[in-house]
Protein backbone atom coordinates (compact mmCIF):
# COMPACT_ATOMS: atom_id res chain seq x y z
CA UNK A 1 0.00 0.00 0.00
CA UNK A 2 1.36 3.50 -1.16
CA UNK A 3 1.50 5.35 2.02
CA UNK A 4 2.21 9.65 0.91
CA UNK A 5 2.65 12.46 3.37
CA UNK A 6 2.39 15.93 2.39
CA UNK A 7 5.25 18.60 2.71
CA UNK A 8 3.35 22.40 1.98
CA UNK A 9 5.72 25.49 1.32
CA UNK A 10 3.94 29.06 1.28
CA UNK A 11 0.48 30.29 1.53
CA UNK A 12 -2.98 29.59 3.19
CA UNK A 13 -3.90 28.62 -0.58
CA UNK A 14 -1.15 25.96 -0.71
CA UNK A 15 -2.13 24.52 2.68
CA UNK A 16 -6.06 24.57 1.35
CA UNK A 17 -4.88 22.62 -1.62
CA UNK A 18 -2.60 20.28 0.67
CA UNK A 19 -5.19 19.42 1.94
CA UNK A 20 -7.45 18.94 -1.27
CA UNK A 21 -4.27 16.80 -2.39
CA UNK A 22 -4.87 14.58 0.91
CA UNK A 23 -8.20 13.79 0.62
CA UNK A 24 -8.01 13.31 -3.07
CA UNK A 25 -5.07 10.87 -2.45
CA UNK A 26 -7.26 9.10 0.86
CA UNK A 27 -10.17 8.81 -1.94
CA UNK A 28 -7.84 6.62 -4.60
CA UNK A 29 -6.67 4.28 -2.21
CA UNK A 30 -3.67 5.82 -0.70
CA UNK A 31 -2.46 6.23 2.92
CA UNK A 32 -1.56 9.16 4.40
CA UNK A 33 1.18 9.67 6.80
CA UNK A 34 1.81 12.90 9.46
CA UNK A 35 5.51 11.03 10.52
CA UNK A 36 8.20 9.54 8.77
CA UNK A 37 6.54 6.15 8.50
CA UNK A 38 5.85 6.55 4.04
CA UNK A 39 7.59 5.95 1.03
CA UNK A 40 6.52 8.63 -1.14
CA UNK A 41 6.60 12.30 0.09
CA UNK A 42 4.68 14.96 -1.89
CA UNK A 43 5.94 18.43 -2.30
CA UNK A 44 3.68 21.26 -2.41
CA UNK A 45 5.75 23.90 -3.05
CA UNK A 46 6.47 27.58 -3.15
CA UNK A 47 8.59 30.17 -5.11
CA UNK A 48 7.96 33.63 -3.82
CA UNK A 49 11.14 34.06 -2.52
CA UNK A 50 14.81 32.65 -3.70
CA UNK A 51 14.58 31.28 -0.06
CA UNK A 52 11.36 29.44 -0.24
CA UNK A 53 13.18 27.59 -3.65
CA UNK A 54 16.26 26.86 -1.33
CA UNK A 55 13.66 25.44 1.31
CA UNK A 56 11.95 23.26 -1.82
CA UNK A 57 15.70 22.00 -2.90
CA UNK A 58 16.71 20.99 0.76
CA UNK A 59 13.01 18.93 1.49
CA UNK A 60 13.98 17.07 -1.90
CA UNK A 61 17.32 16.70 -1.21
CA UNK A 62 16.67 15.22 1.92
CA UNK A 63 13.79 12.93 0.98
CA UNK A 64 15.86 11.22 -1.71
CA UNK A 65 18.78 10.92 0.72
CA UNK A 66 16.26 8.41 2.98
CA UNK A 67 15.33 6.05 -0.33
CA UNK A 68 11.59 8.24 -0.26
CA UNK A 69 9.77 8.44 -3.80
CA UNK A 70 9.83 11.88 -4.28
CA UNK A 71 6.67 13.83 -6.33
CA UNK A 72 6.92 17.62 -6.53
CA UNK A 73 3.88 20.24 -7.49
CA UNK A 74 3.08 23.99 -6.74
CA UNK A 75 4.55 27.06 -8.09
CA UNK A 76 7.70 25.56 -7.99
CA UNK A 77 7.27 23.50 -10.55
CA UNK A 78 5.02 26.00 -12.77
CA UNK A 79 8.14 28.02 -12.79
CA UNK A 80 11.22 25.87 -13.15
CA UNK A 81 9.83 22.68 -14.47
CA UNK A 82 12.53 21.22 -16.84
CA UNK A 83 15.28 22.55 -14.90
CA UNK A 84 13.38 20.58 -11.19
CA UNK A 85 13.33 17.68 -13.66
CA UNK A 86 17.44 18.54 -14.83
CA UNK A 87 18.30 18.19 -11.39
CA UNK A 88 15.99 15.89 -9.62
CA UNK A 89 15.78 13.30 -12.54
CA UNK A 90 14.12 10.61 -10.24
CA UNK A 91 11.22 12.96 -9.06
CA UNK A 92 8.13 12.73 -10.38
CA UNK A 93 7.22 16.46 -11.18
CA UNK A 94 3.24 17.39 -11.84
CA UNK A 95 1.59 20.38 -12.55
CA UNK A 96 -1.42 21.03 -9.41
CA UNK A 97 -4.08 21.15 -12.20
CA UNK A 98 -3.21 18.10 -13.89
CA UNK A 99 -3.10 16.35 -10.27
CA UNK A 100 -6.41 17.52 -9.40
CA UNK A 101 -7.93 17.25 -12.79
CA UNK A 102 -6.54 14.25 -14.57
CA UNK A 103 -4.53 11.99 -12.29
CA UNK A 104 -7.05 10.73 -9.96
CA UNK A 105 -9.78 8.71 -11.01
CA UNK A 106 -12.16 9.33 -8.41
CA UNK A 107 -12.09 13.32 -8.21
CA UNK A 108 -13.00 15.17 -4.79
CA UNK A 109 -13.61 18.91 -5.53
CA UNK A 110 -13.62 20.45 -2.16
CA UNK A 111 -12.77 19.26 1.40
CA UNK A 112 -14.74 17.62 4.11
CA UNK A 113 -12.09 18.80 7.37
CA UNK A 114 -8.46 20.56 7.12
CA UNK A 115 -6.13 18.64 8.98
CA UNK A 116 -4.33 19.85 12.02
CA UNK A 117 -6.09 23.09 11.91
CA UNK A 118 -9.05 24.66 14.27
CA UNK A 119 -9.81 27.30 11.86
CA UNK A 120 -10.62 26.03 7.62
CA UNK A 121 -8.76 27.83 5.39
CA UNK A 122 -11.20 28.33 1.84
CA UNK A 123 -10.02 28.73 -1.43
CA UNK A 124 -12.22 31.19 -3.26
CA UNK A 125 -9.97 32.19 -6.20
CA UNK A 126 -6.73 31.72 -7.70
CA UNK A 127 -4.55 34.00 -9.72
CA UNK A 128 -3.49 37.47 -9.48
CA UNK A 129 -3.17 39.95 -12.80
CA UNK A 130 -1.63 42.71 -10.45
CA UNK A 131 1.98 42.36 -11.83
CA UNK A 132 3.83 44.06 -9.05
CA UNK A 133 7.48 44.97 -10.17
CA UNK A 134 8.75 42.39 -7.68
CA UNK A 135 6.73 39.63 -7.70
CA UNK A 136 6.50 36.11 -9.72
CA UNK A 137 2.99 35.07 -8.92
CA UNK A 138 0.55 36.38 -11.85
CA UNK A 139 3.12 34.39 -13.76
CA UNK A 140 3.24 31.50 -12.15
CA UNK A 141 -0.25 31.25 -10.83
CA UNK A 142 -1.89 33.12 -13.81
CA UNK A 143 -4.86 34.74 -14.23
CA UNK A 144 -7.93 35.67 -11.78
CA UNK A 145 -10.41 31.98 -11.44
CA UNK A 146 -13.27 32.26 -8.70
CA UNK A 147 -14.72 29.31 -7.47
CA UNK A 148 -18.82 30.27 -7.61
CA UNK A 149 -20.12 30.93 -4.39
CA UNK A 150 -22.61 28.01 -4.25
CA UNK A 151 -19.75 25.90 -4.40
CA UNK A 152 -18.00 27.10 -1.36
CA UNK A 153 -20.94 27.39 0.31
CA UNK A 154 -21.48 23.95 -0.18
CA UNK A 155 -17.91 23.26 1.27
CA UNK A 156 -18.18 25.14 4.62
CA UNK A 157 -21.78 23.35 5.36
CA UNK A 158 -19.88 20.36 5.36
CA UNK A 159 -17.21 21.72 7.24
CA UNK A 160 -19.64 23.31 10.00
CA UNK A 161 -21.67 20.27 10.33
CA UNK A 162 -18.08 18.60 10.81
CA UNK A 163 -17.42 20.66 13.77
CA UNK A 164 -15.35 24.11 12.49
CA UNK A 165 -16.19 27.53 13.60
CA UNK A 166 -13.83 29.61 12.21
CA UNK A 167 -13.77 30.31 8.29
CA UNK A 168 -10.65 32.09 6.79
CA UNK A 169 -10.77 32.94 3.26
CA UNK A 170 -8.05 32.68 0.82
CA UNK A 171 -7.17 33.68 -2.50
CA UNK A 172 -3.54 34.29 -4.62
CA UNK A 173 -5.65 37.74 -4.70
CA UNK A 174 -8.10 37.98 -2.29
CA UNK A 175 -9.87 40.91 -3.42
CA UNK A 176 -10.24 39.88 -6.95
CA UNK A 177 -12.99 37.42 -6.19
CA UNK A 178 -15.66 37.58 -8.79
CA UNK A 179 -13.99 39.53 -11.00
CA UNK A 180 -14.14 36.91 -14.05
CA UNK A 181 -17.76 35.40 -12.88
CA UNK A 182 -19.54 38.99 -11.79
CA UNK A 183 -19.94 37.48 -8.26
CA UNK A 184 -18.71 39.66 -5.53
CA UNK A 185 -16.72 39.50 -1.92
CA UNK A 186 -19.39 40.93 0.22
CA UNK A 187 -22.41 38.94 -1.58
CA UNK A 188 -20.40 35.68 -0.79
CA UNK A 189 -19.44 36.89 3.44
CA UNK A 190 -23.20 37.78 3.80
CA UNK A 191 -24.40 33.96 2.20
CA UNK A 192 -21.74 32.28 4.43
CA UNK A 193 -23.01 34.19 7.64
CA UNK A 194 -26.36 32.63 7.24
CA UNK A 195 -24.89 28.79 7.79
CA UNK A 196 -26.16 27.32 10.69
CA UNK A 197 -23.03 26.34 12.48
CA UNK A 198 -20.65 29.34 11.45
CA UNK A 199 -19.14 31.79 14.01
CA UNK A 200 -16.59 33.46 12.76
CA UNK A 201 -15.32 34.69 9.18
CA UNK A 202 -12.34 36.14 8.37
CA UNK A 203 -10.48 37.07 5.41
CA UNK A 204 -7.11 36.42 4.68
CA UNK A 205 -5.11 38.98 2.98
CA UNK A 206 -6.18 41.91 1.19
CA UNK A 207 -5.12 44.46 -1.24
CA UNK A 208 -5.74 48.36 -0.30
CA UNK A 209 -7.14 49.25 -3.89
CA UNK A 210 -9.81 45.82 -3.69
CA UNK A 211 -11.18 47.54 -0.43
CA UNK A 212 -14.59 50.46 -1.07
CA UNK A 213 -16.74 51.74 1.40
CA UNK A 214 -19.31 49.47 0.30
CA UNK A 215 -17.12 45.87 1.52
CA UNK A 216 -16.35 48.50 4.53
CA UNK A 217 -19.80 49.16 5.36
CA UNK A 218 -21.03 45.76 4.71
CA UNK A 219 -18.40 43.95 6.79
CA UNK A 220 -18.67 46.42 9.85
CA UNK A 221 -22.13 45.37 10.07
CA UNK A 222 -21.67 41.68 9.77
CA UNK A 223 -21.54 40.41 13.33
CA UNK A 224 -19.80 36.75 12.35
CA UNK A 225 -17.11 38.72 10.54
CA UNK A 226 -13.67 39.07 12.63
CA UNK A 227 -12.12 42.52 12.95
CA UNK A 228 -8.93 41.93 11.68
CA UNK A 229 -7.61 42.88 8.35
CA UNK A 230 -4.00 41.85 6.88
CA UNK A 231 -3.34 44.70 4.18
CA UNK A 232 -0.01 44.53 2.18
CA UNK A 233 2.15 48.07 2.71
CA UNK A 234 5.01 47.05 1.33
CA UNK A 235 6.50 50.33 1.58
CA UNK A 236 6.32 53.30 3.35
CA UNK A 237 7.76 55.61 0.39
CA UNK A 238 5.38 56.45 -2.24
CA UNK A 239 8.65 56.96 -4.67
CA UNK A 240 9.55 53.26 -3.53
CA UNK A 241 5.96 52.18 -3.92
CA UNK A 242 5.23 53.30 -7.16
CA UNK A 243 8.71 51.38 -8.44
CA UNK A 244 7.16 48.11 -6.98
CA UNK A 245 4.11 49.46 -8.67
CA UNK A 246 1.78 49.36 -6.19
CA UNK A 247 -1.83 51.17 -6.96
CA UNK A 248 -1.70 53.60 -4.57
CA UNK A 249 0.15 55.87 -2.17
CA UNK A 250 0.77 56.35 1.24
CA UNK A 251 -1.97 58.53 2.22
CA UNK A 252 -4.46 56.46 0.62
CA UNK A 253 -3.13 53.96 2.46
CA UNK A 254 -3.49 55.73 6.00
CA UNK A 255 -7.12 57.18 4.50
CA UNK A 256 -8.67 53.86 4.53
CA UNK A 257 -6.82 52.62 7.61
CA UNK A 258 -9.04 55.75 9.17
CA UNK A 259 -12.25 54.55 7.38
CA UNK A 260 -11.89 51.39 8.33
CA UNK A 261 -11.13 51.95 11.97
CA UNK A 262 -14.31 54.48 12.18
CA UNK A 263 -16.72 51.55 11.56
CA UNK A 264 -15.08 49.28 13.65
CA UNK A 265 -13.39 50.30 17.24
CA UNK A 266 -11.98 47.05 17.90
CA UNK A 267 -10.29 46.17 14.37
CA UNK A 268 -6.44 45.63 14.42
CA UNK A 269 -4.17 45.79 11.53
CA UNK A 270 -1.57 43.53 9.80
CA UNK A 271 1.02 44.27 7.23
CA UNK A 272 3.80 42.81 4.94
CA UNK A 273 6.66 45.04 4.71
CA UNK A 274 9.58 44.75 2.09
CA UNK A 275 13.58 46.11 3.50
CA UNK A 276 15.83 46.78 0.26
CA UNK A 277 14.01 47.06 -2.73
CA UNK A 278 16.48 48.48 -5.24
CA UNK A 279 16.33 52.01 -5.06
CA UNK A 280 15.33 51.95 -1.24
CA UNK A 281 17.39 54.55 0.36
CA UNK A 282 17.86 55.99 4.03
CA UNK A 283 14.71 58.30 3.70
CA UNK A 284 12.85 56.10 1.83
CA UNK A 285 13.09 53.52 5.24
CA UNK A 286 12.71 55.96 7.79
CA UNK A 287 9.19 56.75 5.91
CA UNK A 288 8.21 53.27 6.69
CA UNK A 289 9.54 53.19 9.63
CA UNK A 290 7.23 56.45 10.35
CA UNK A 291 4.49 54.72 8.40
CA UNK A 292 4.89 51.57 11.11
CA UNK A 293 4.59 53.55 14.16
CA UNK A 294 1.94 55.91 12.89
CA UNK A 295 -0.64 53.12 11.78
CA UNK A 296 -0.05 51.17 14.73
CA UNK A 297 0.14 47.36 13.61
CA UNK A 298 -0.27 44.22 15.17
CA UNK A 299 2.07 42.37 13.46
CA UNK A 300 4.30 43.33 10.16
CA UNK A 301 5.49 40.31 8.53
CA UNK A 302 8.94 41.87 7.07
CA UNK A 303 10.97 40.20 3.86
CA UNK A 304 14.09 41.60 2.63
CA UNK A 305 13.70 42.12 -1.55
CA UNK A 306 14.38 38.65 -3.48
CA UNK A 307 15.12 38.93 -7.29
CA UNK A 308 12.73 37.01 -9.27
CA UNK A 309 13.70 36.22 -12.92
CA UNK A 310 11.02 37.98 -15.57
CA UNK A 311 9.64 40.35 -13.48
CA UNK A 312 10.56 44.39 -13.59
CA UNK A 313 12.74 44.28 -10.86
CA UNK A 314 15.24 43.17 -13.17
CA UNK A 315 15.61 46.01 -14.96
CA UNK A 316 16.78 47.67 -11.43
CA UNK A 317 20.03 45.89 -10.87
CA UNK A 318 21.76 48.93 -10.91
CA UNK A 319 19.90 50.14 -8.04
CA UNK A 320 20.41 47.45 -5.87
CA UNK A 321 20.60 47.75 -1.80
CA UNK A 322 23.60 46.05 -0.49
CA UNK A 323 22.60 42.74 1.49
CA UNK A 324 24.66 44.23 4.69
CA UNK A 325 22.19 46.95 4.54
CA UNK A 326 18.99 44.71 4.07
CA UNK A 327 20.15 42.75 7.01
CA UNK A 328 20.33 45.84 8.71
CA UNK A 329 17.30 47.24 7.73
CA UNK A 330 15.49 44.23 8.50
CA UNK A 331 16.92 43.63 12.58
CA UNK A 332 15.55 47.50 12.66
CA UNK A 333 11.94 47.23 11.20
CA UNK A 334 11.68 43.86 12.94
CA UNK A 335 12.44 45.35 16.49
CA UNK A 336 10.48 48.08 16.03
CA UNK A 337 6.94 46.20 14.74
CA UNK A 338 7.96 44.08 18.11
CA UNK A 339 7.75 47.44 19.90
CA UNK A 340 4.34 48.14 18.33
CA UNK A 341 2.58 44.98 18.37
CA UNK A 342 2.85 45.27 22.09
CA UNK A 343 1.84 48.50 22.56
CA UNK A 344 -1.54 47.11 20.82
CA UNK A 345 -1.91 44.41 22.40
CA UNK A 346 -1.29 46.12 25.86
CA UNK A 347 -4.31 48.90 24.67
CA UNK A 348 -7.11 45.76 25.14
CA UNK A 349 -5.60 44.43 28.58
CA UNK A 350 -8.28 44.71 30.96
CA UNK A 351 -11.16 43.55 28.26
CA UNK A 352 -13.48 40.75 27.62
CA UNK A 353 -12.68 38.94 24.31
CA UNK A 354 -14.37 35.68 22.57
CA UNK A 355 -11.14 33.43 22.28
CA UNK A 356 -11.44 30.67 19.90
CA UNK A 357 -9.02 27.95 21.48
CA UNK A 358 -7.00 26.01 19.33
CA UNK A 359 -4.42 23.72 20.83
CA UNK A 360 -2.63 23.05 24.15
CA UNK A 361 1.22 23.99 24.71
CA UNK A 362 3.67 23.32 27.86
CA UNK A 363 0.81 23.31 29.70
CA UNK A 364 -1.42 26.20 28.14
CA UNK A 365 -4.15 26.88 25.59
CA UNK A 366 -3.78 29.04 23.09
CA UNK A 367 -6.36 30.69 20.87
CA UNK A 368 -6.99 33.99 18.87
CA UNK A 369 -9.55 36.63 19.42
CA UNK A 370 -11.62 37.90 16.83
CA UNK A 371 -9.50 40.76 16.10
CA UNK A 372 -6.29 38.21 16.04
CA UNK A 373 -4.98 39.13 19.88
CA UNK A 374 -2.83 35.98 20.21
CA UNK A 375 -4.05 34.24 24.00
CA UNK A 376 -2.99 32.16 26.43
CA UNK A 377 -5.04 30.28 28.92
CA UNK A 378 -3.82 28.18 31.74
CA UNK A 379 -6.64 25.26 32.10
CA UNK A 380 -6.84 21.53 33.06
CA UNK A 381 -10.09 21.06 31.23
CA UNK A 382 -10.43 20.67 27.35
CA UNK A 383 -11.02 23.82 25.56
CA UNK A 384 -10.04 23.00 21.99
CA UNK A 385 -12.44 24.21 19.35
CA UNK A 386 -14.86 26.18 22.08
CA UNK A 387 -15.06 30.12 21.88
CA UNK A 388 -15.42 31.32 25.31
CA UNK A 389 -15.27 34.61 26.90
CA UNK A 390 -11.84 35.16 28.22
CA UNK A 391 -10.50 38.62 30.29
CA UNK A 392 -7.22 40.02 28.87
CA UNK A 393 -5.12 40.27 31.86
CA UNK A 394 -1.56 41.14 30.85
CA UNK A 395 1.44 40.05 28.66
CA UNK A 396 3.26 36.80 28.29
CA UNK A 397 6.26 37.10 25.99
CA UNK A 398 4.53 37.97 23.12
CA UNK A 399 1.27 37.03 24.00
CA UNK A 400 -1.45 38.22 26.17
CA UNK A 401 -2.37 36.37 29.34
CA UNK A 402 -5.98 35.62 29.71
CA UNK A 403 -8.27 34.29 32.68
CA UNK A 404 -11.60 32.37 31.56
CA UNK A 405 -14.95 34.22 33.13
CA UNK A 406 -17.14 31.17 34.20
Amino acid sequence: MKKVRIFTLGCKVNQYESQLLRENFLNNGFLISDDEDFNIGVLNSCCVTSKAEKECRNIVRRLLRNGKEVWITGCWVNKERERIIKEFPSVKVFEKDFLFNSYFEKKVKSISYFSGHTRAFIKIEDGCENFCSYCIIPFVRGRVRSRLIEEIVDEIKVLSENGYKEFVLTGVDLGSFGKDTGERLKDLIERISKIEGVKRIRISSIELFHIDDELIDSLSNNEKFCHHFHIPLQSGSDRILKLMRRRYKIADYMEKIEKIRKKMEDVTFTTDVMVGFPGEEDNDFSLTCNVIKELEFLKVHIFPFSLRKNTFAENLKKFFVDEKVKRERFLILDRLAKEVSEKVKEKFIGSIQEVLIERKREGKWSGYTGNYLPVLIDSENDLKNKILKVKLEGMEKDKIKGKLII
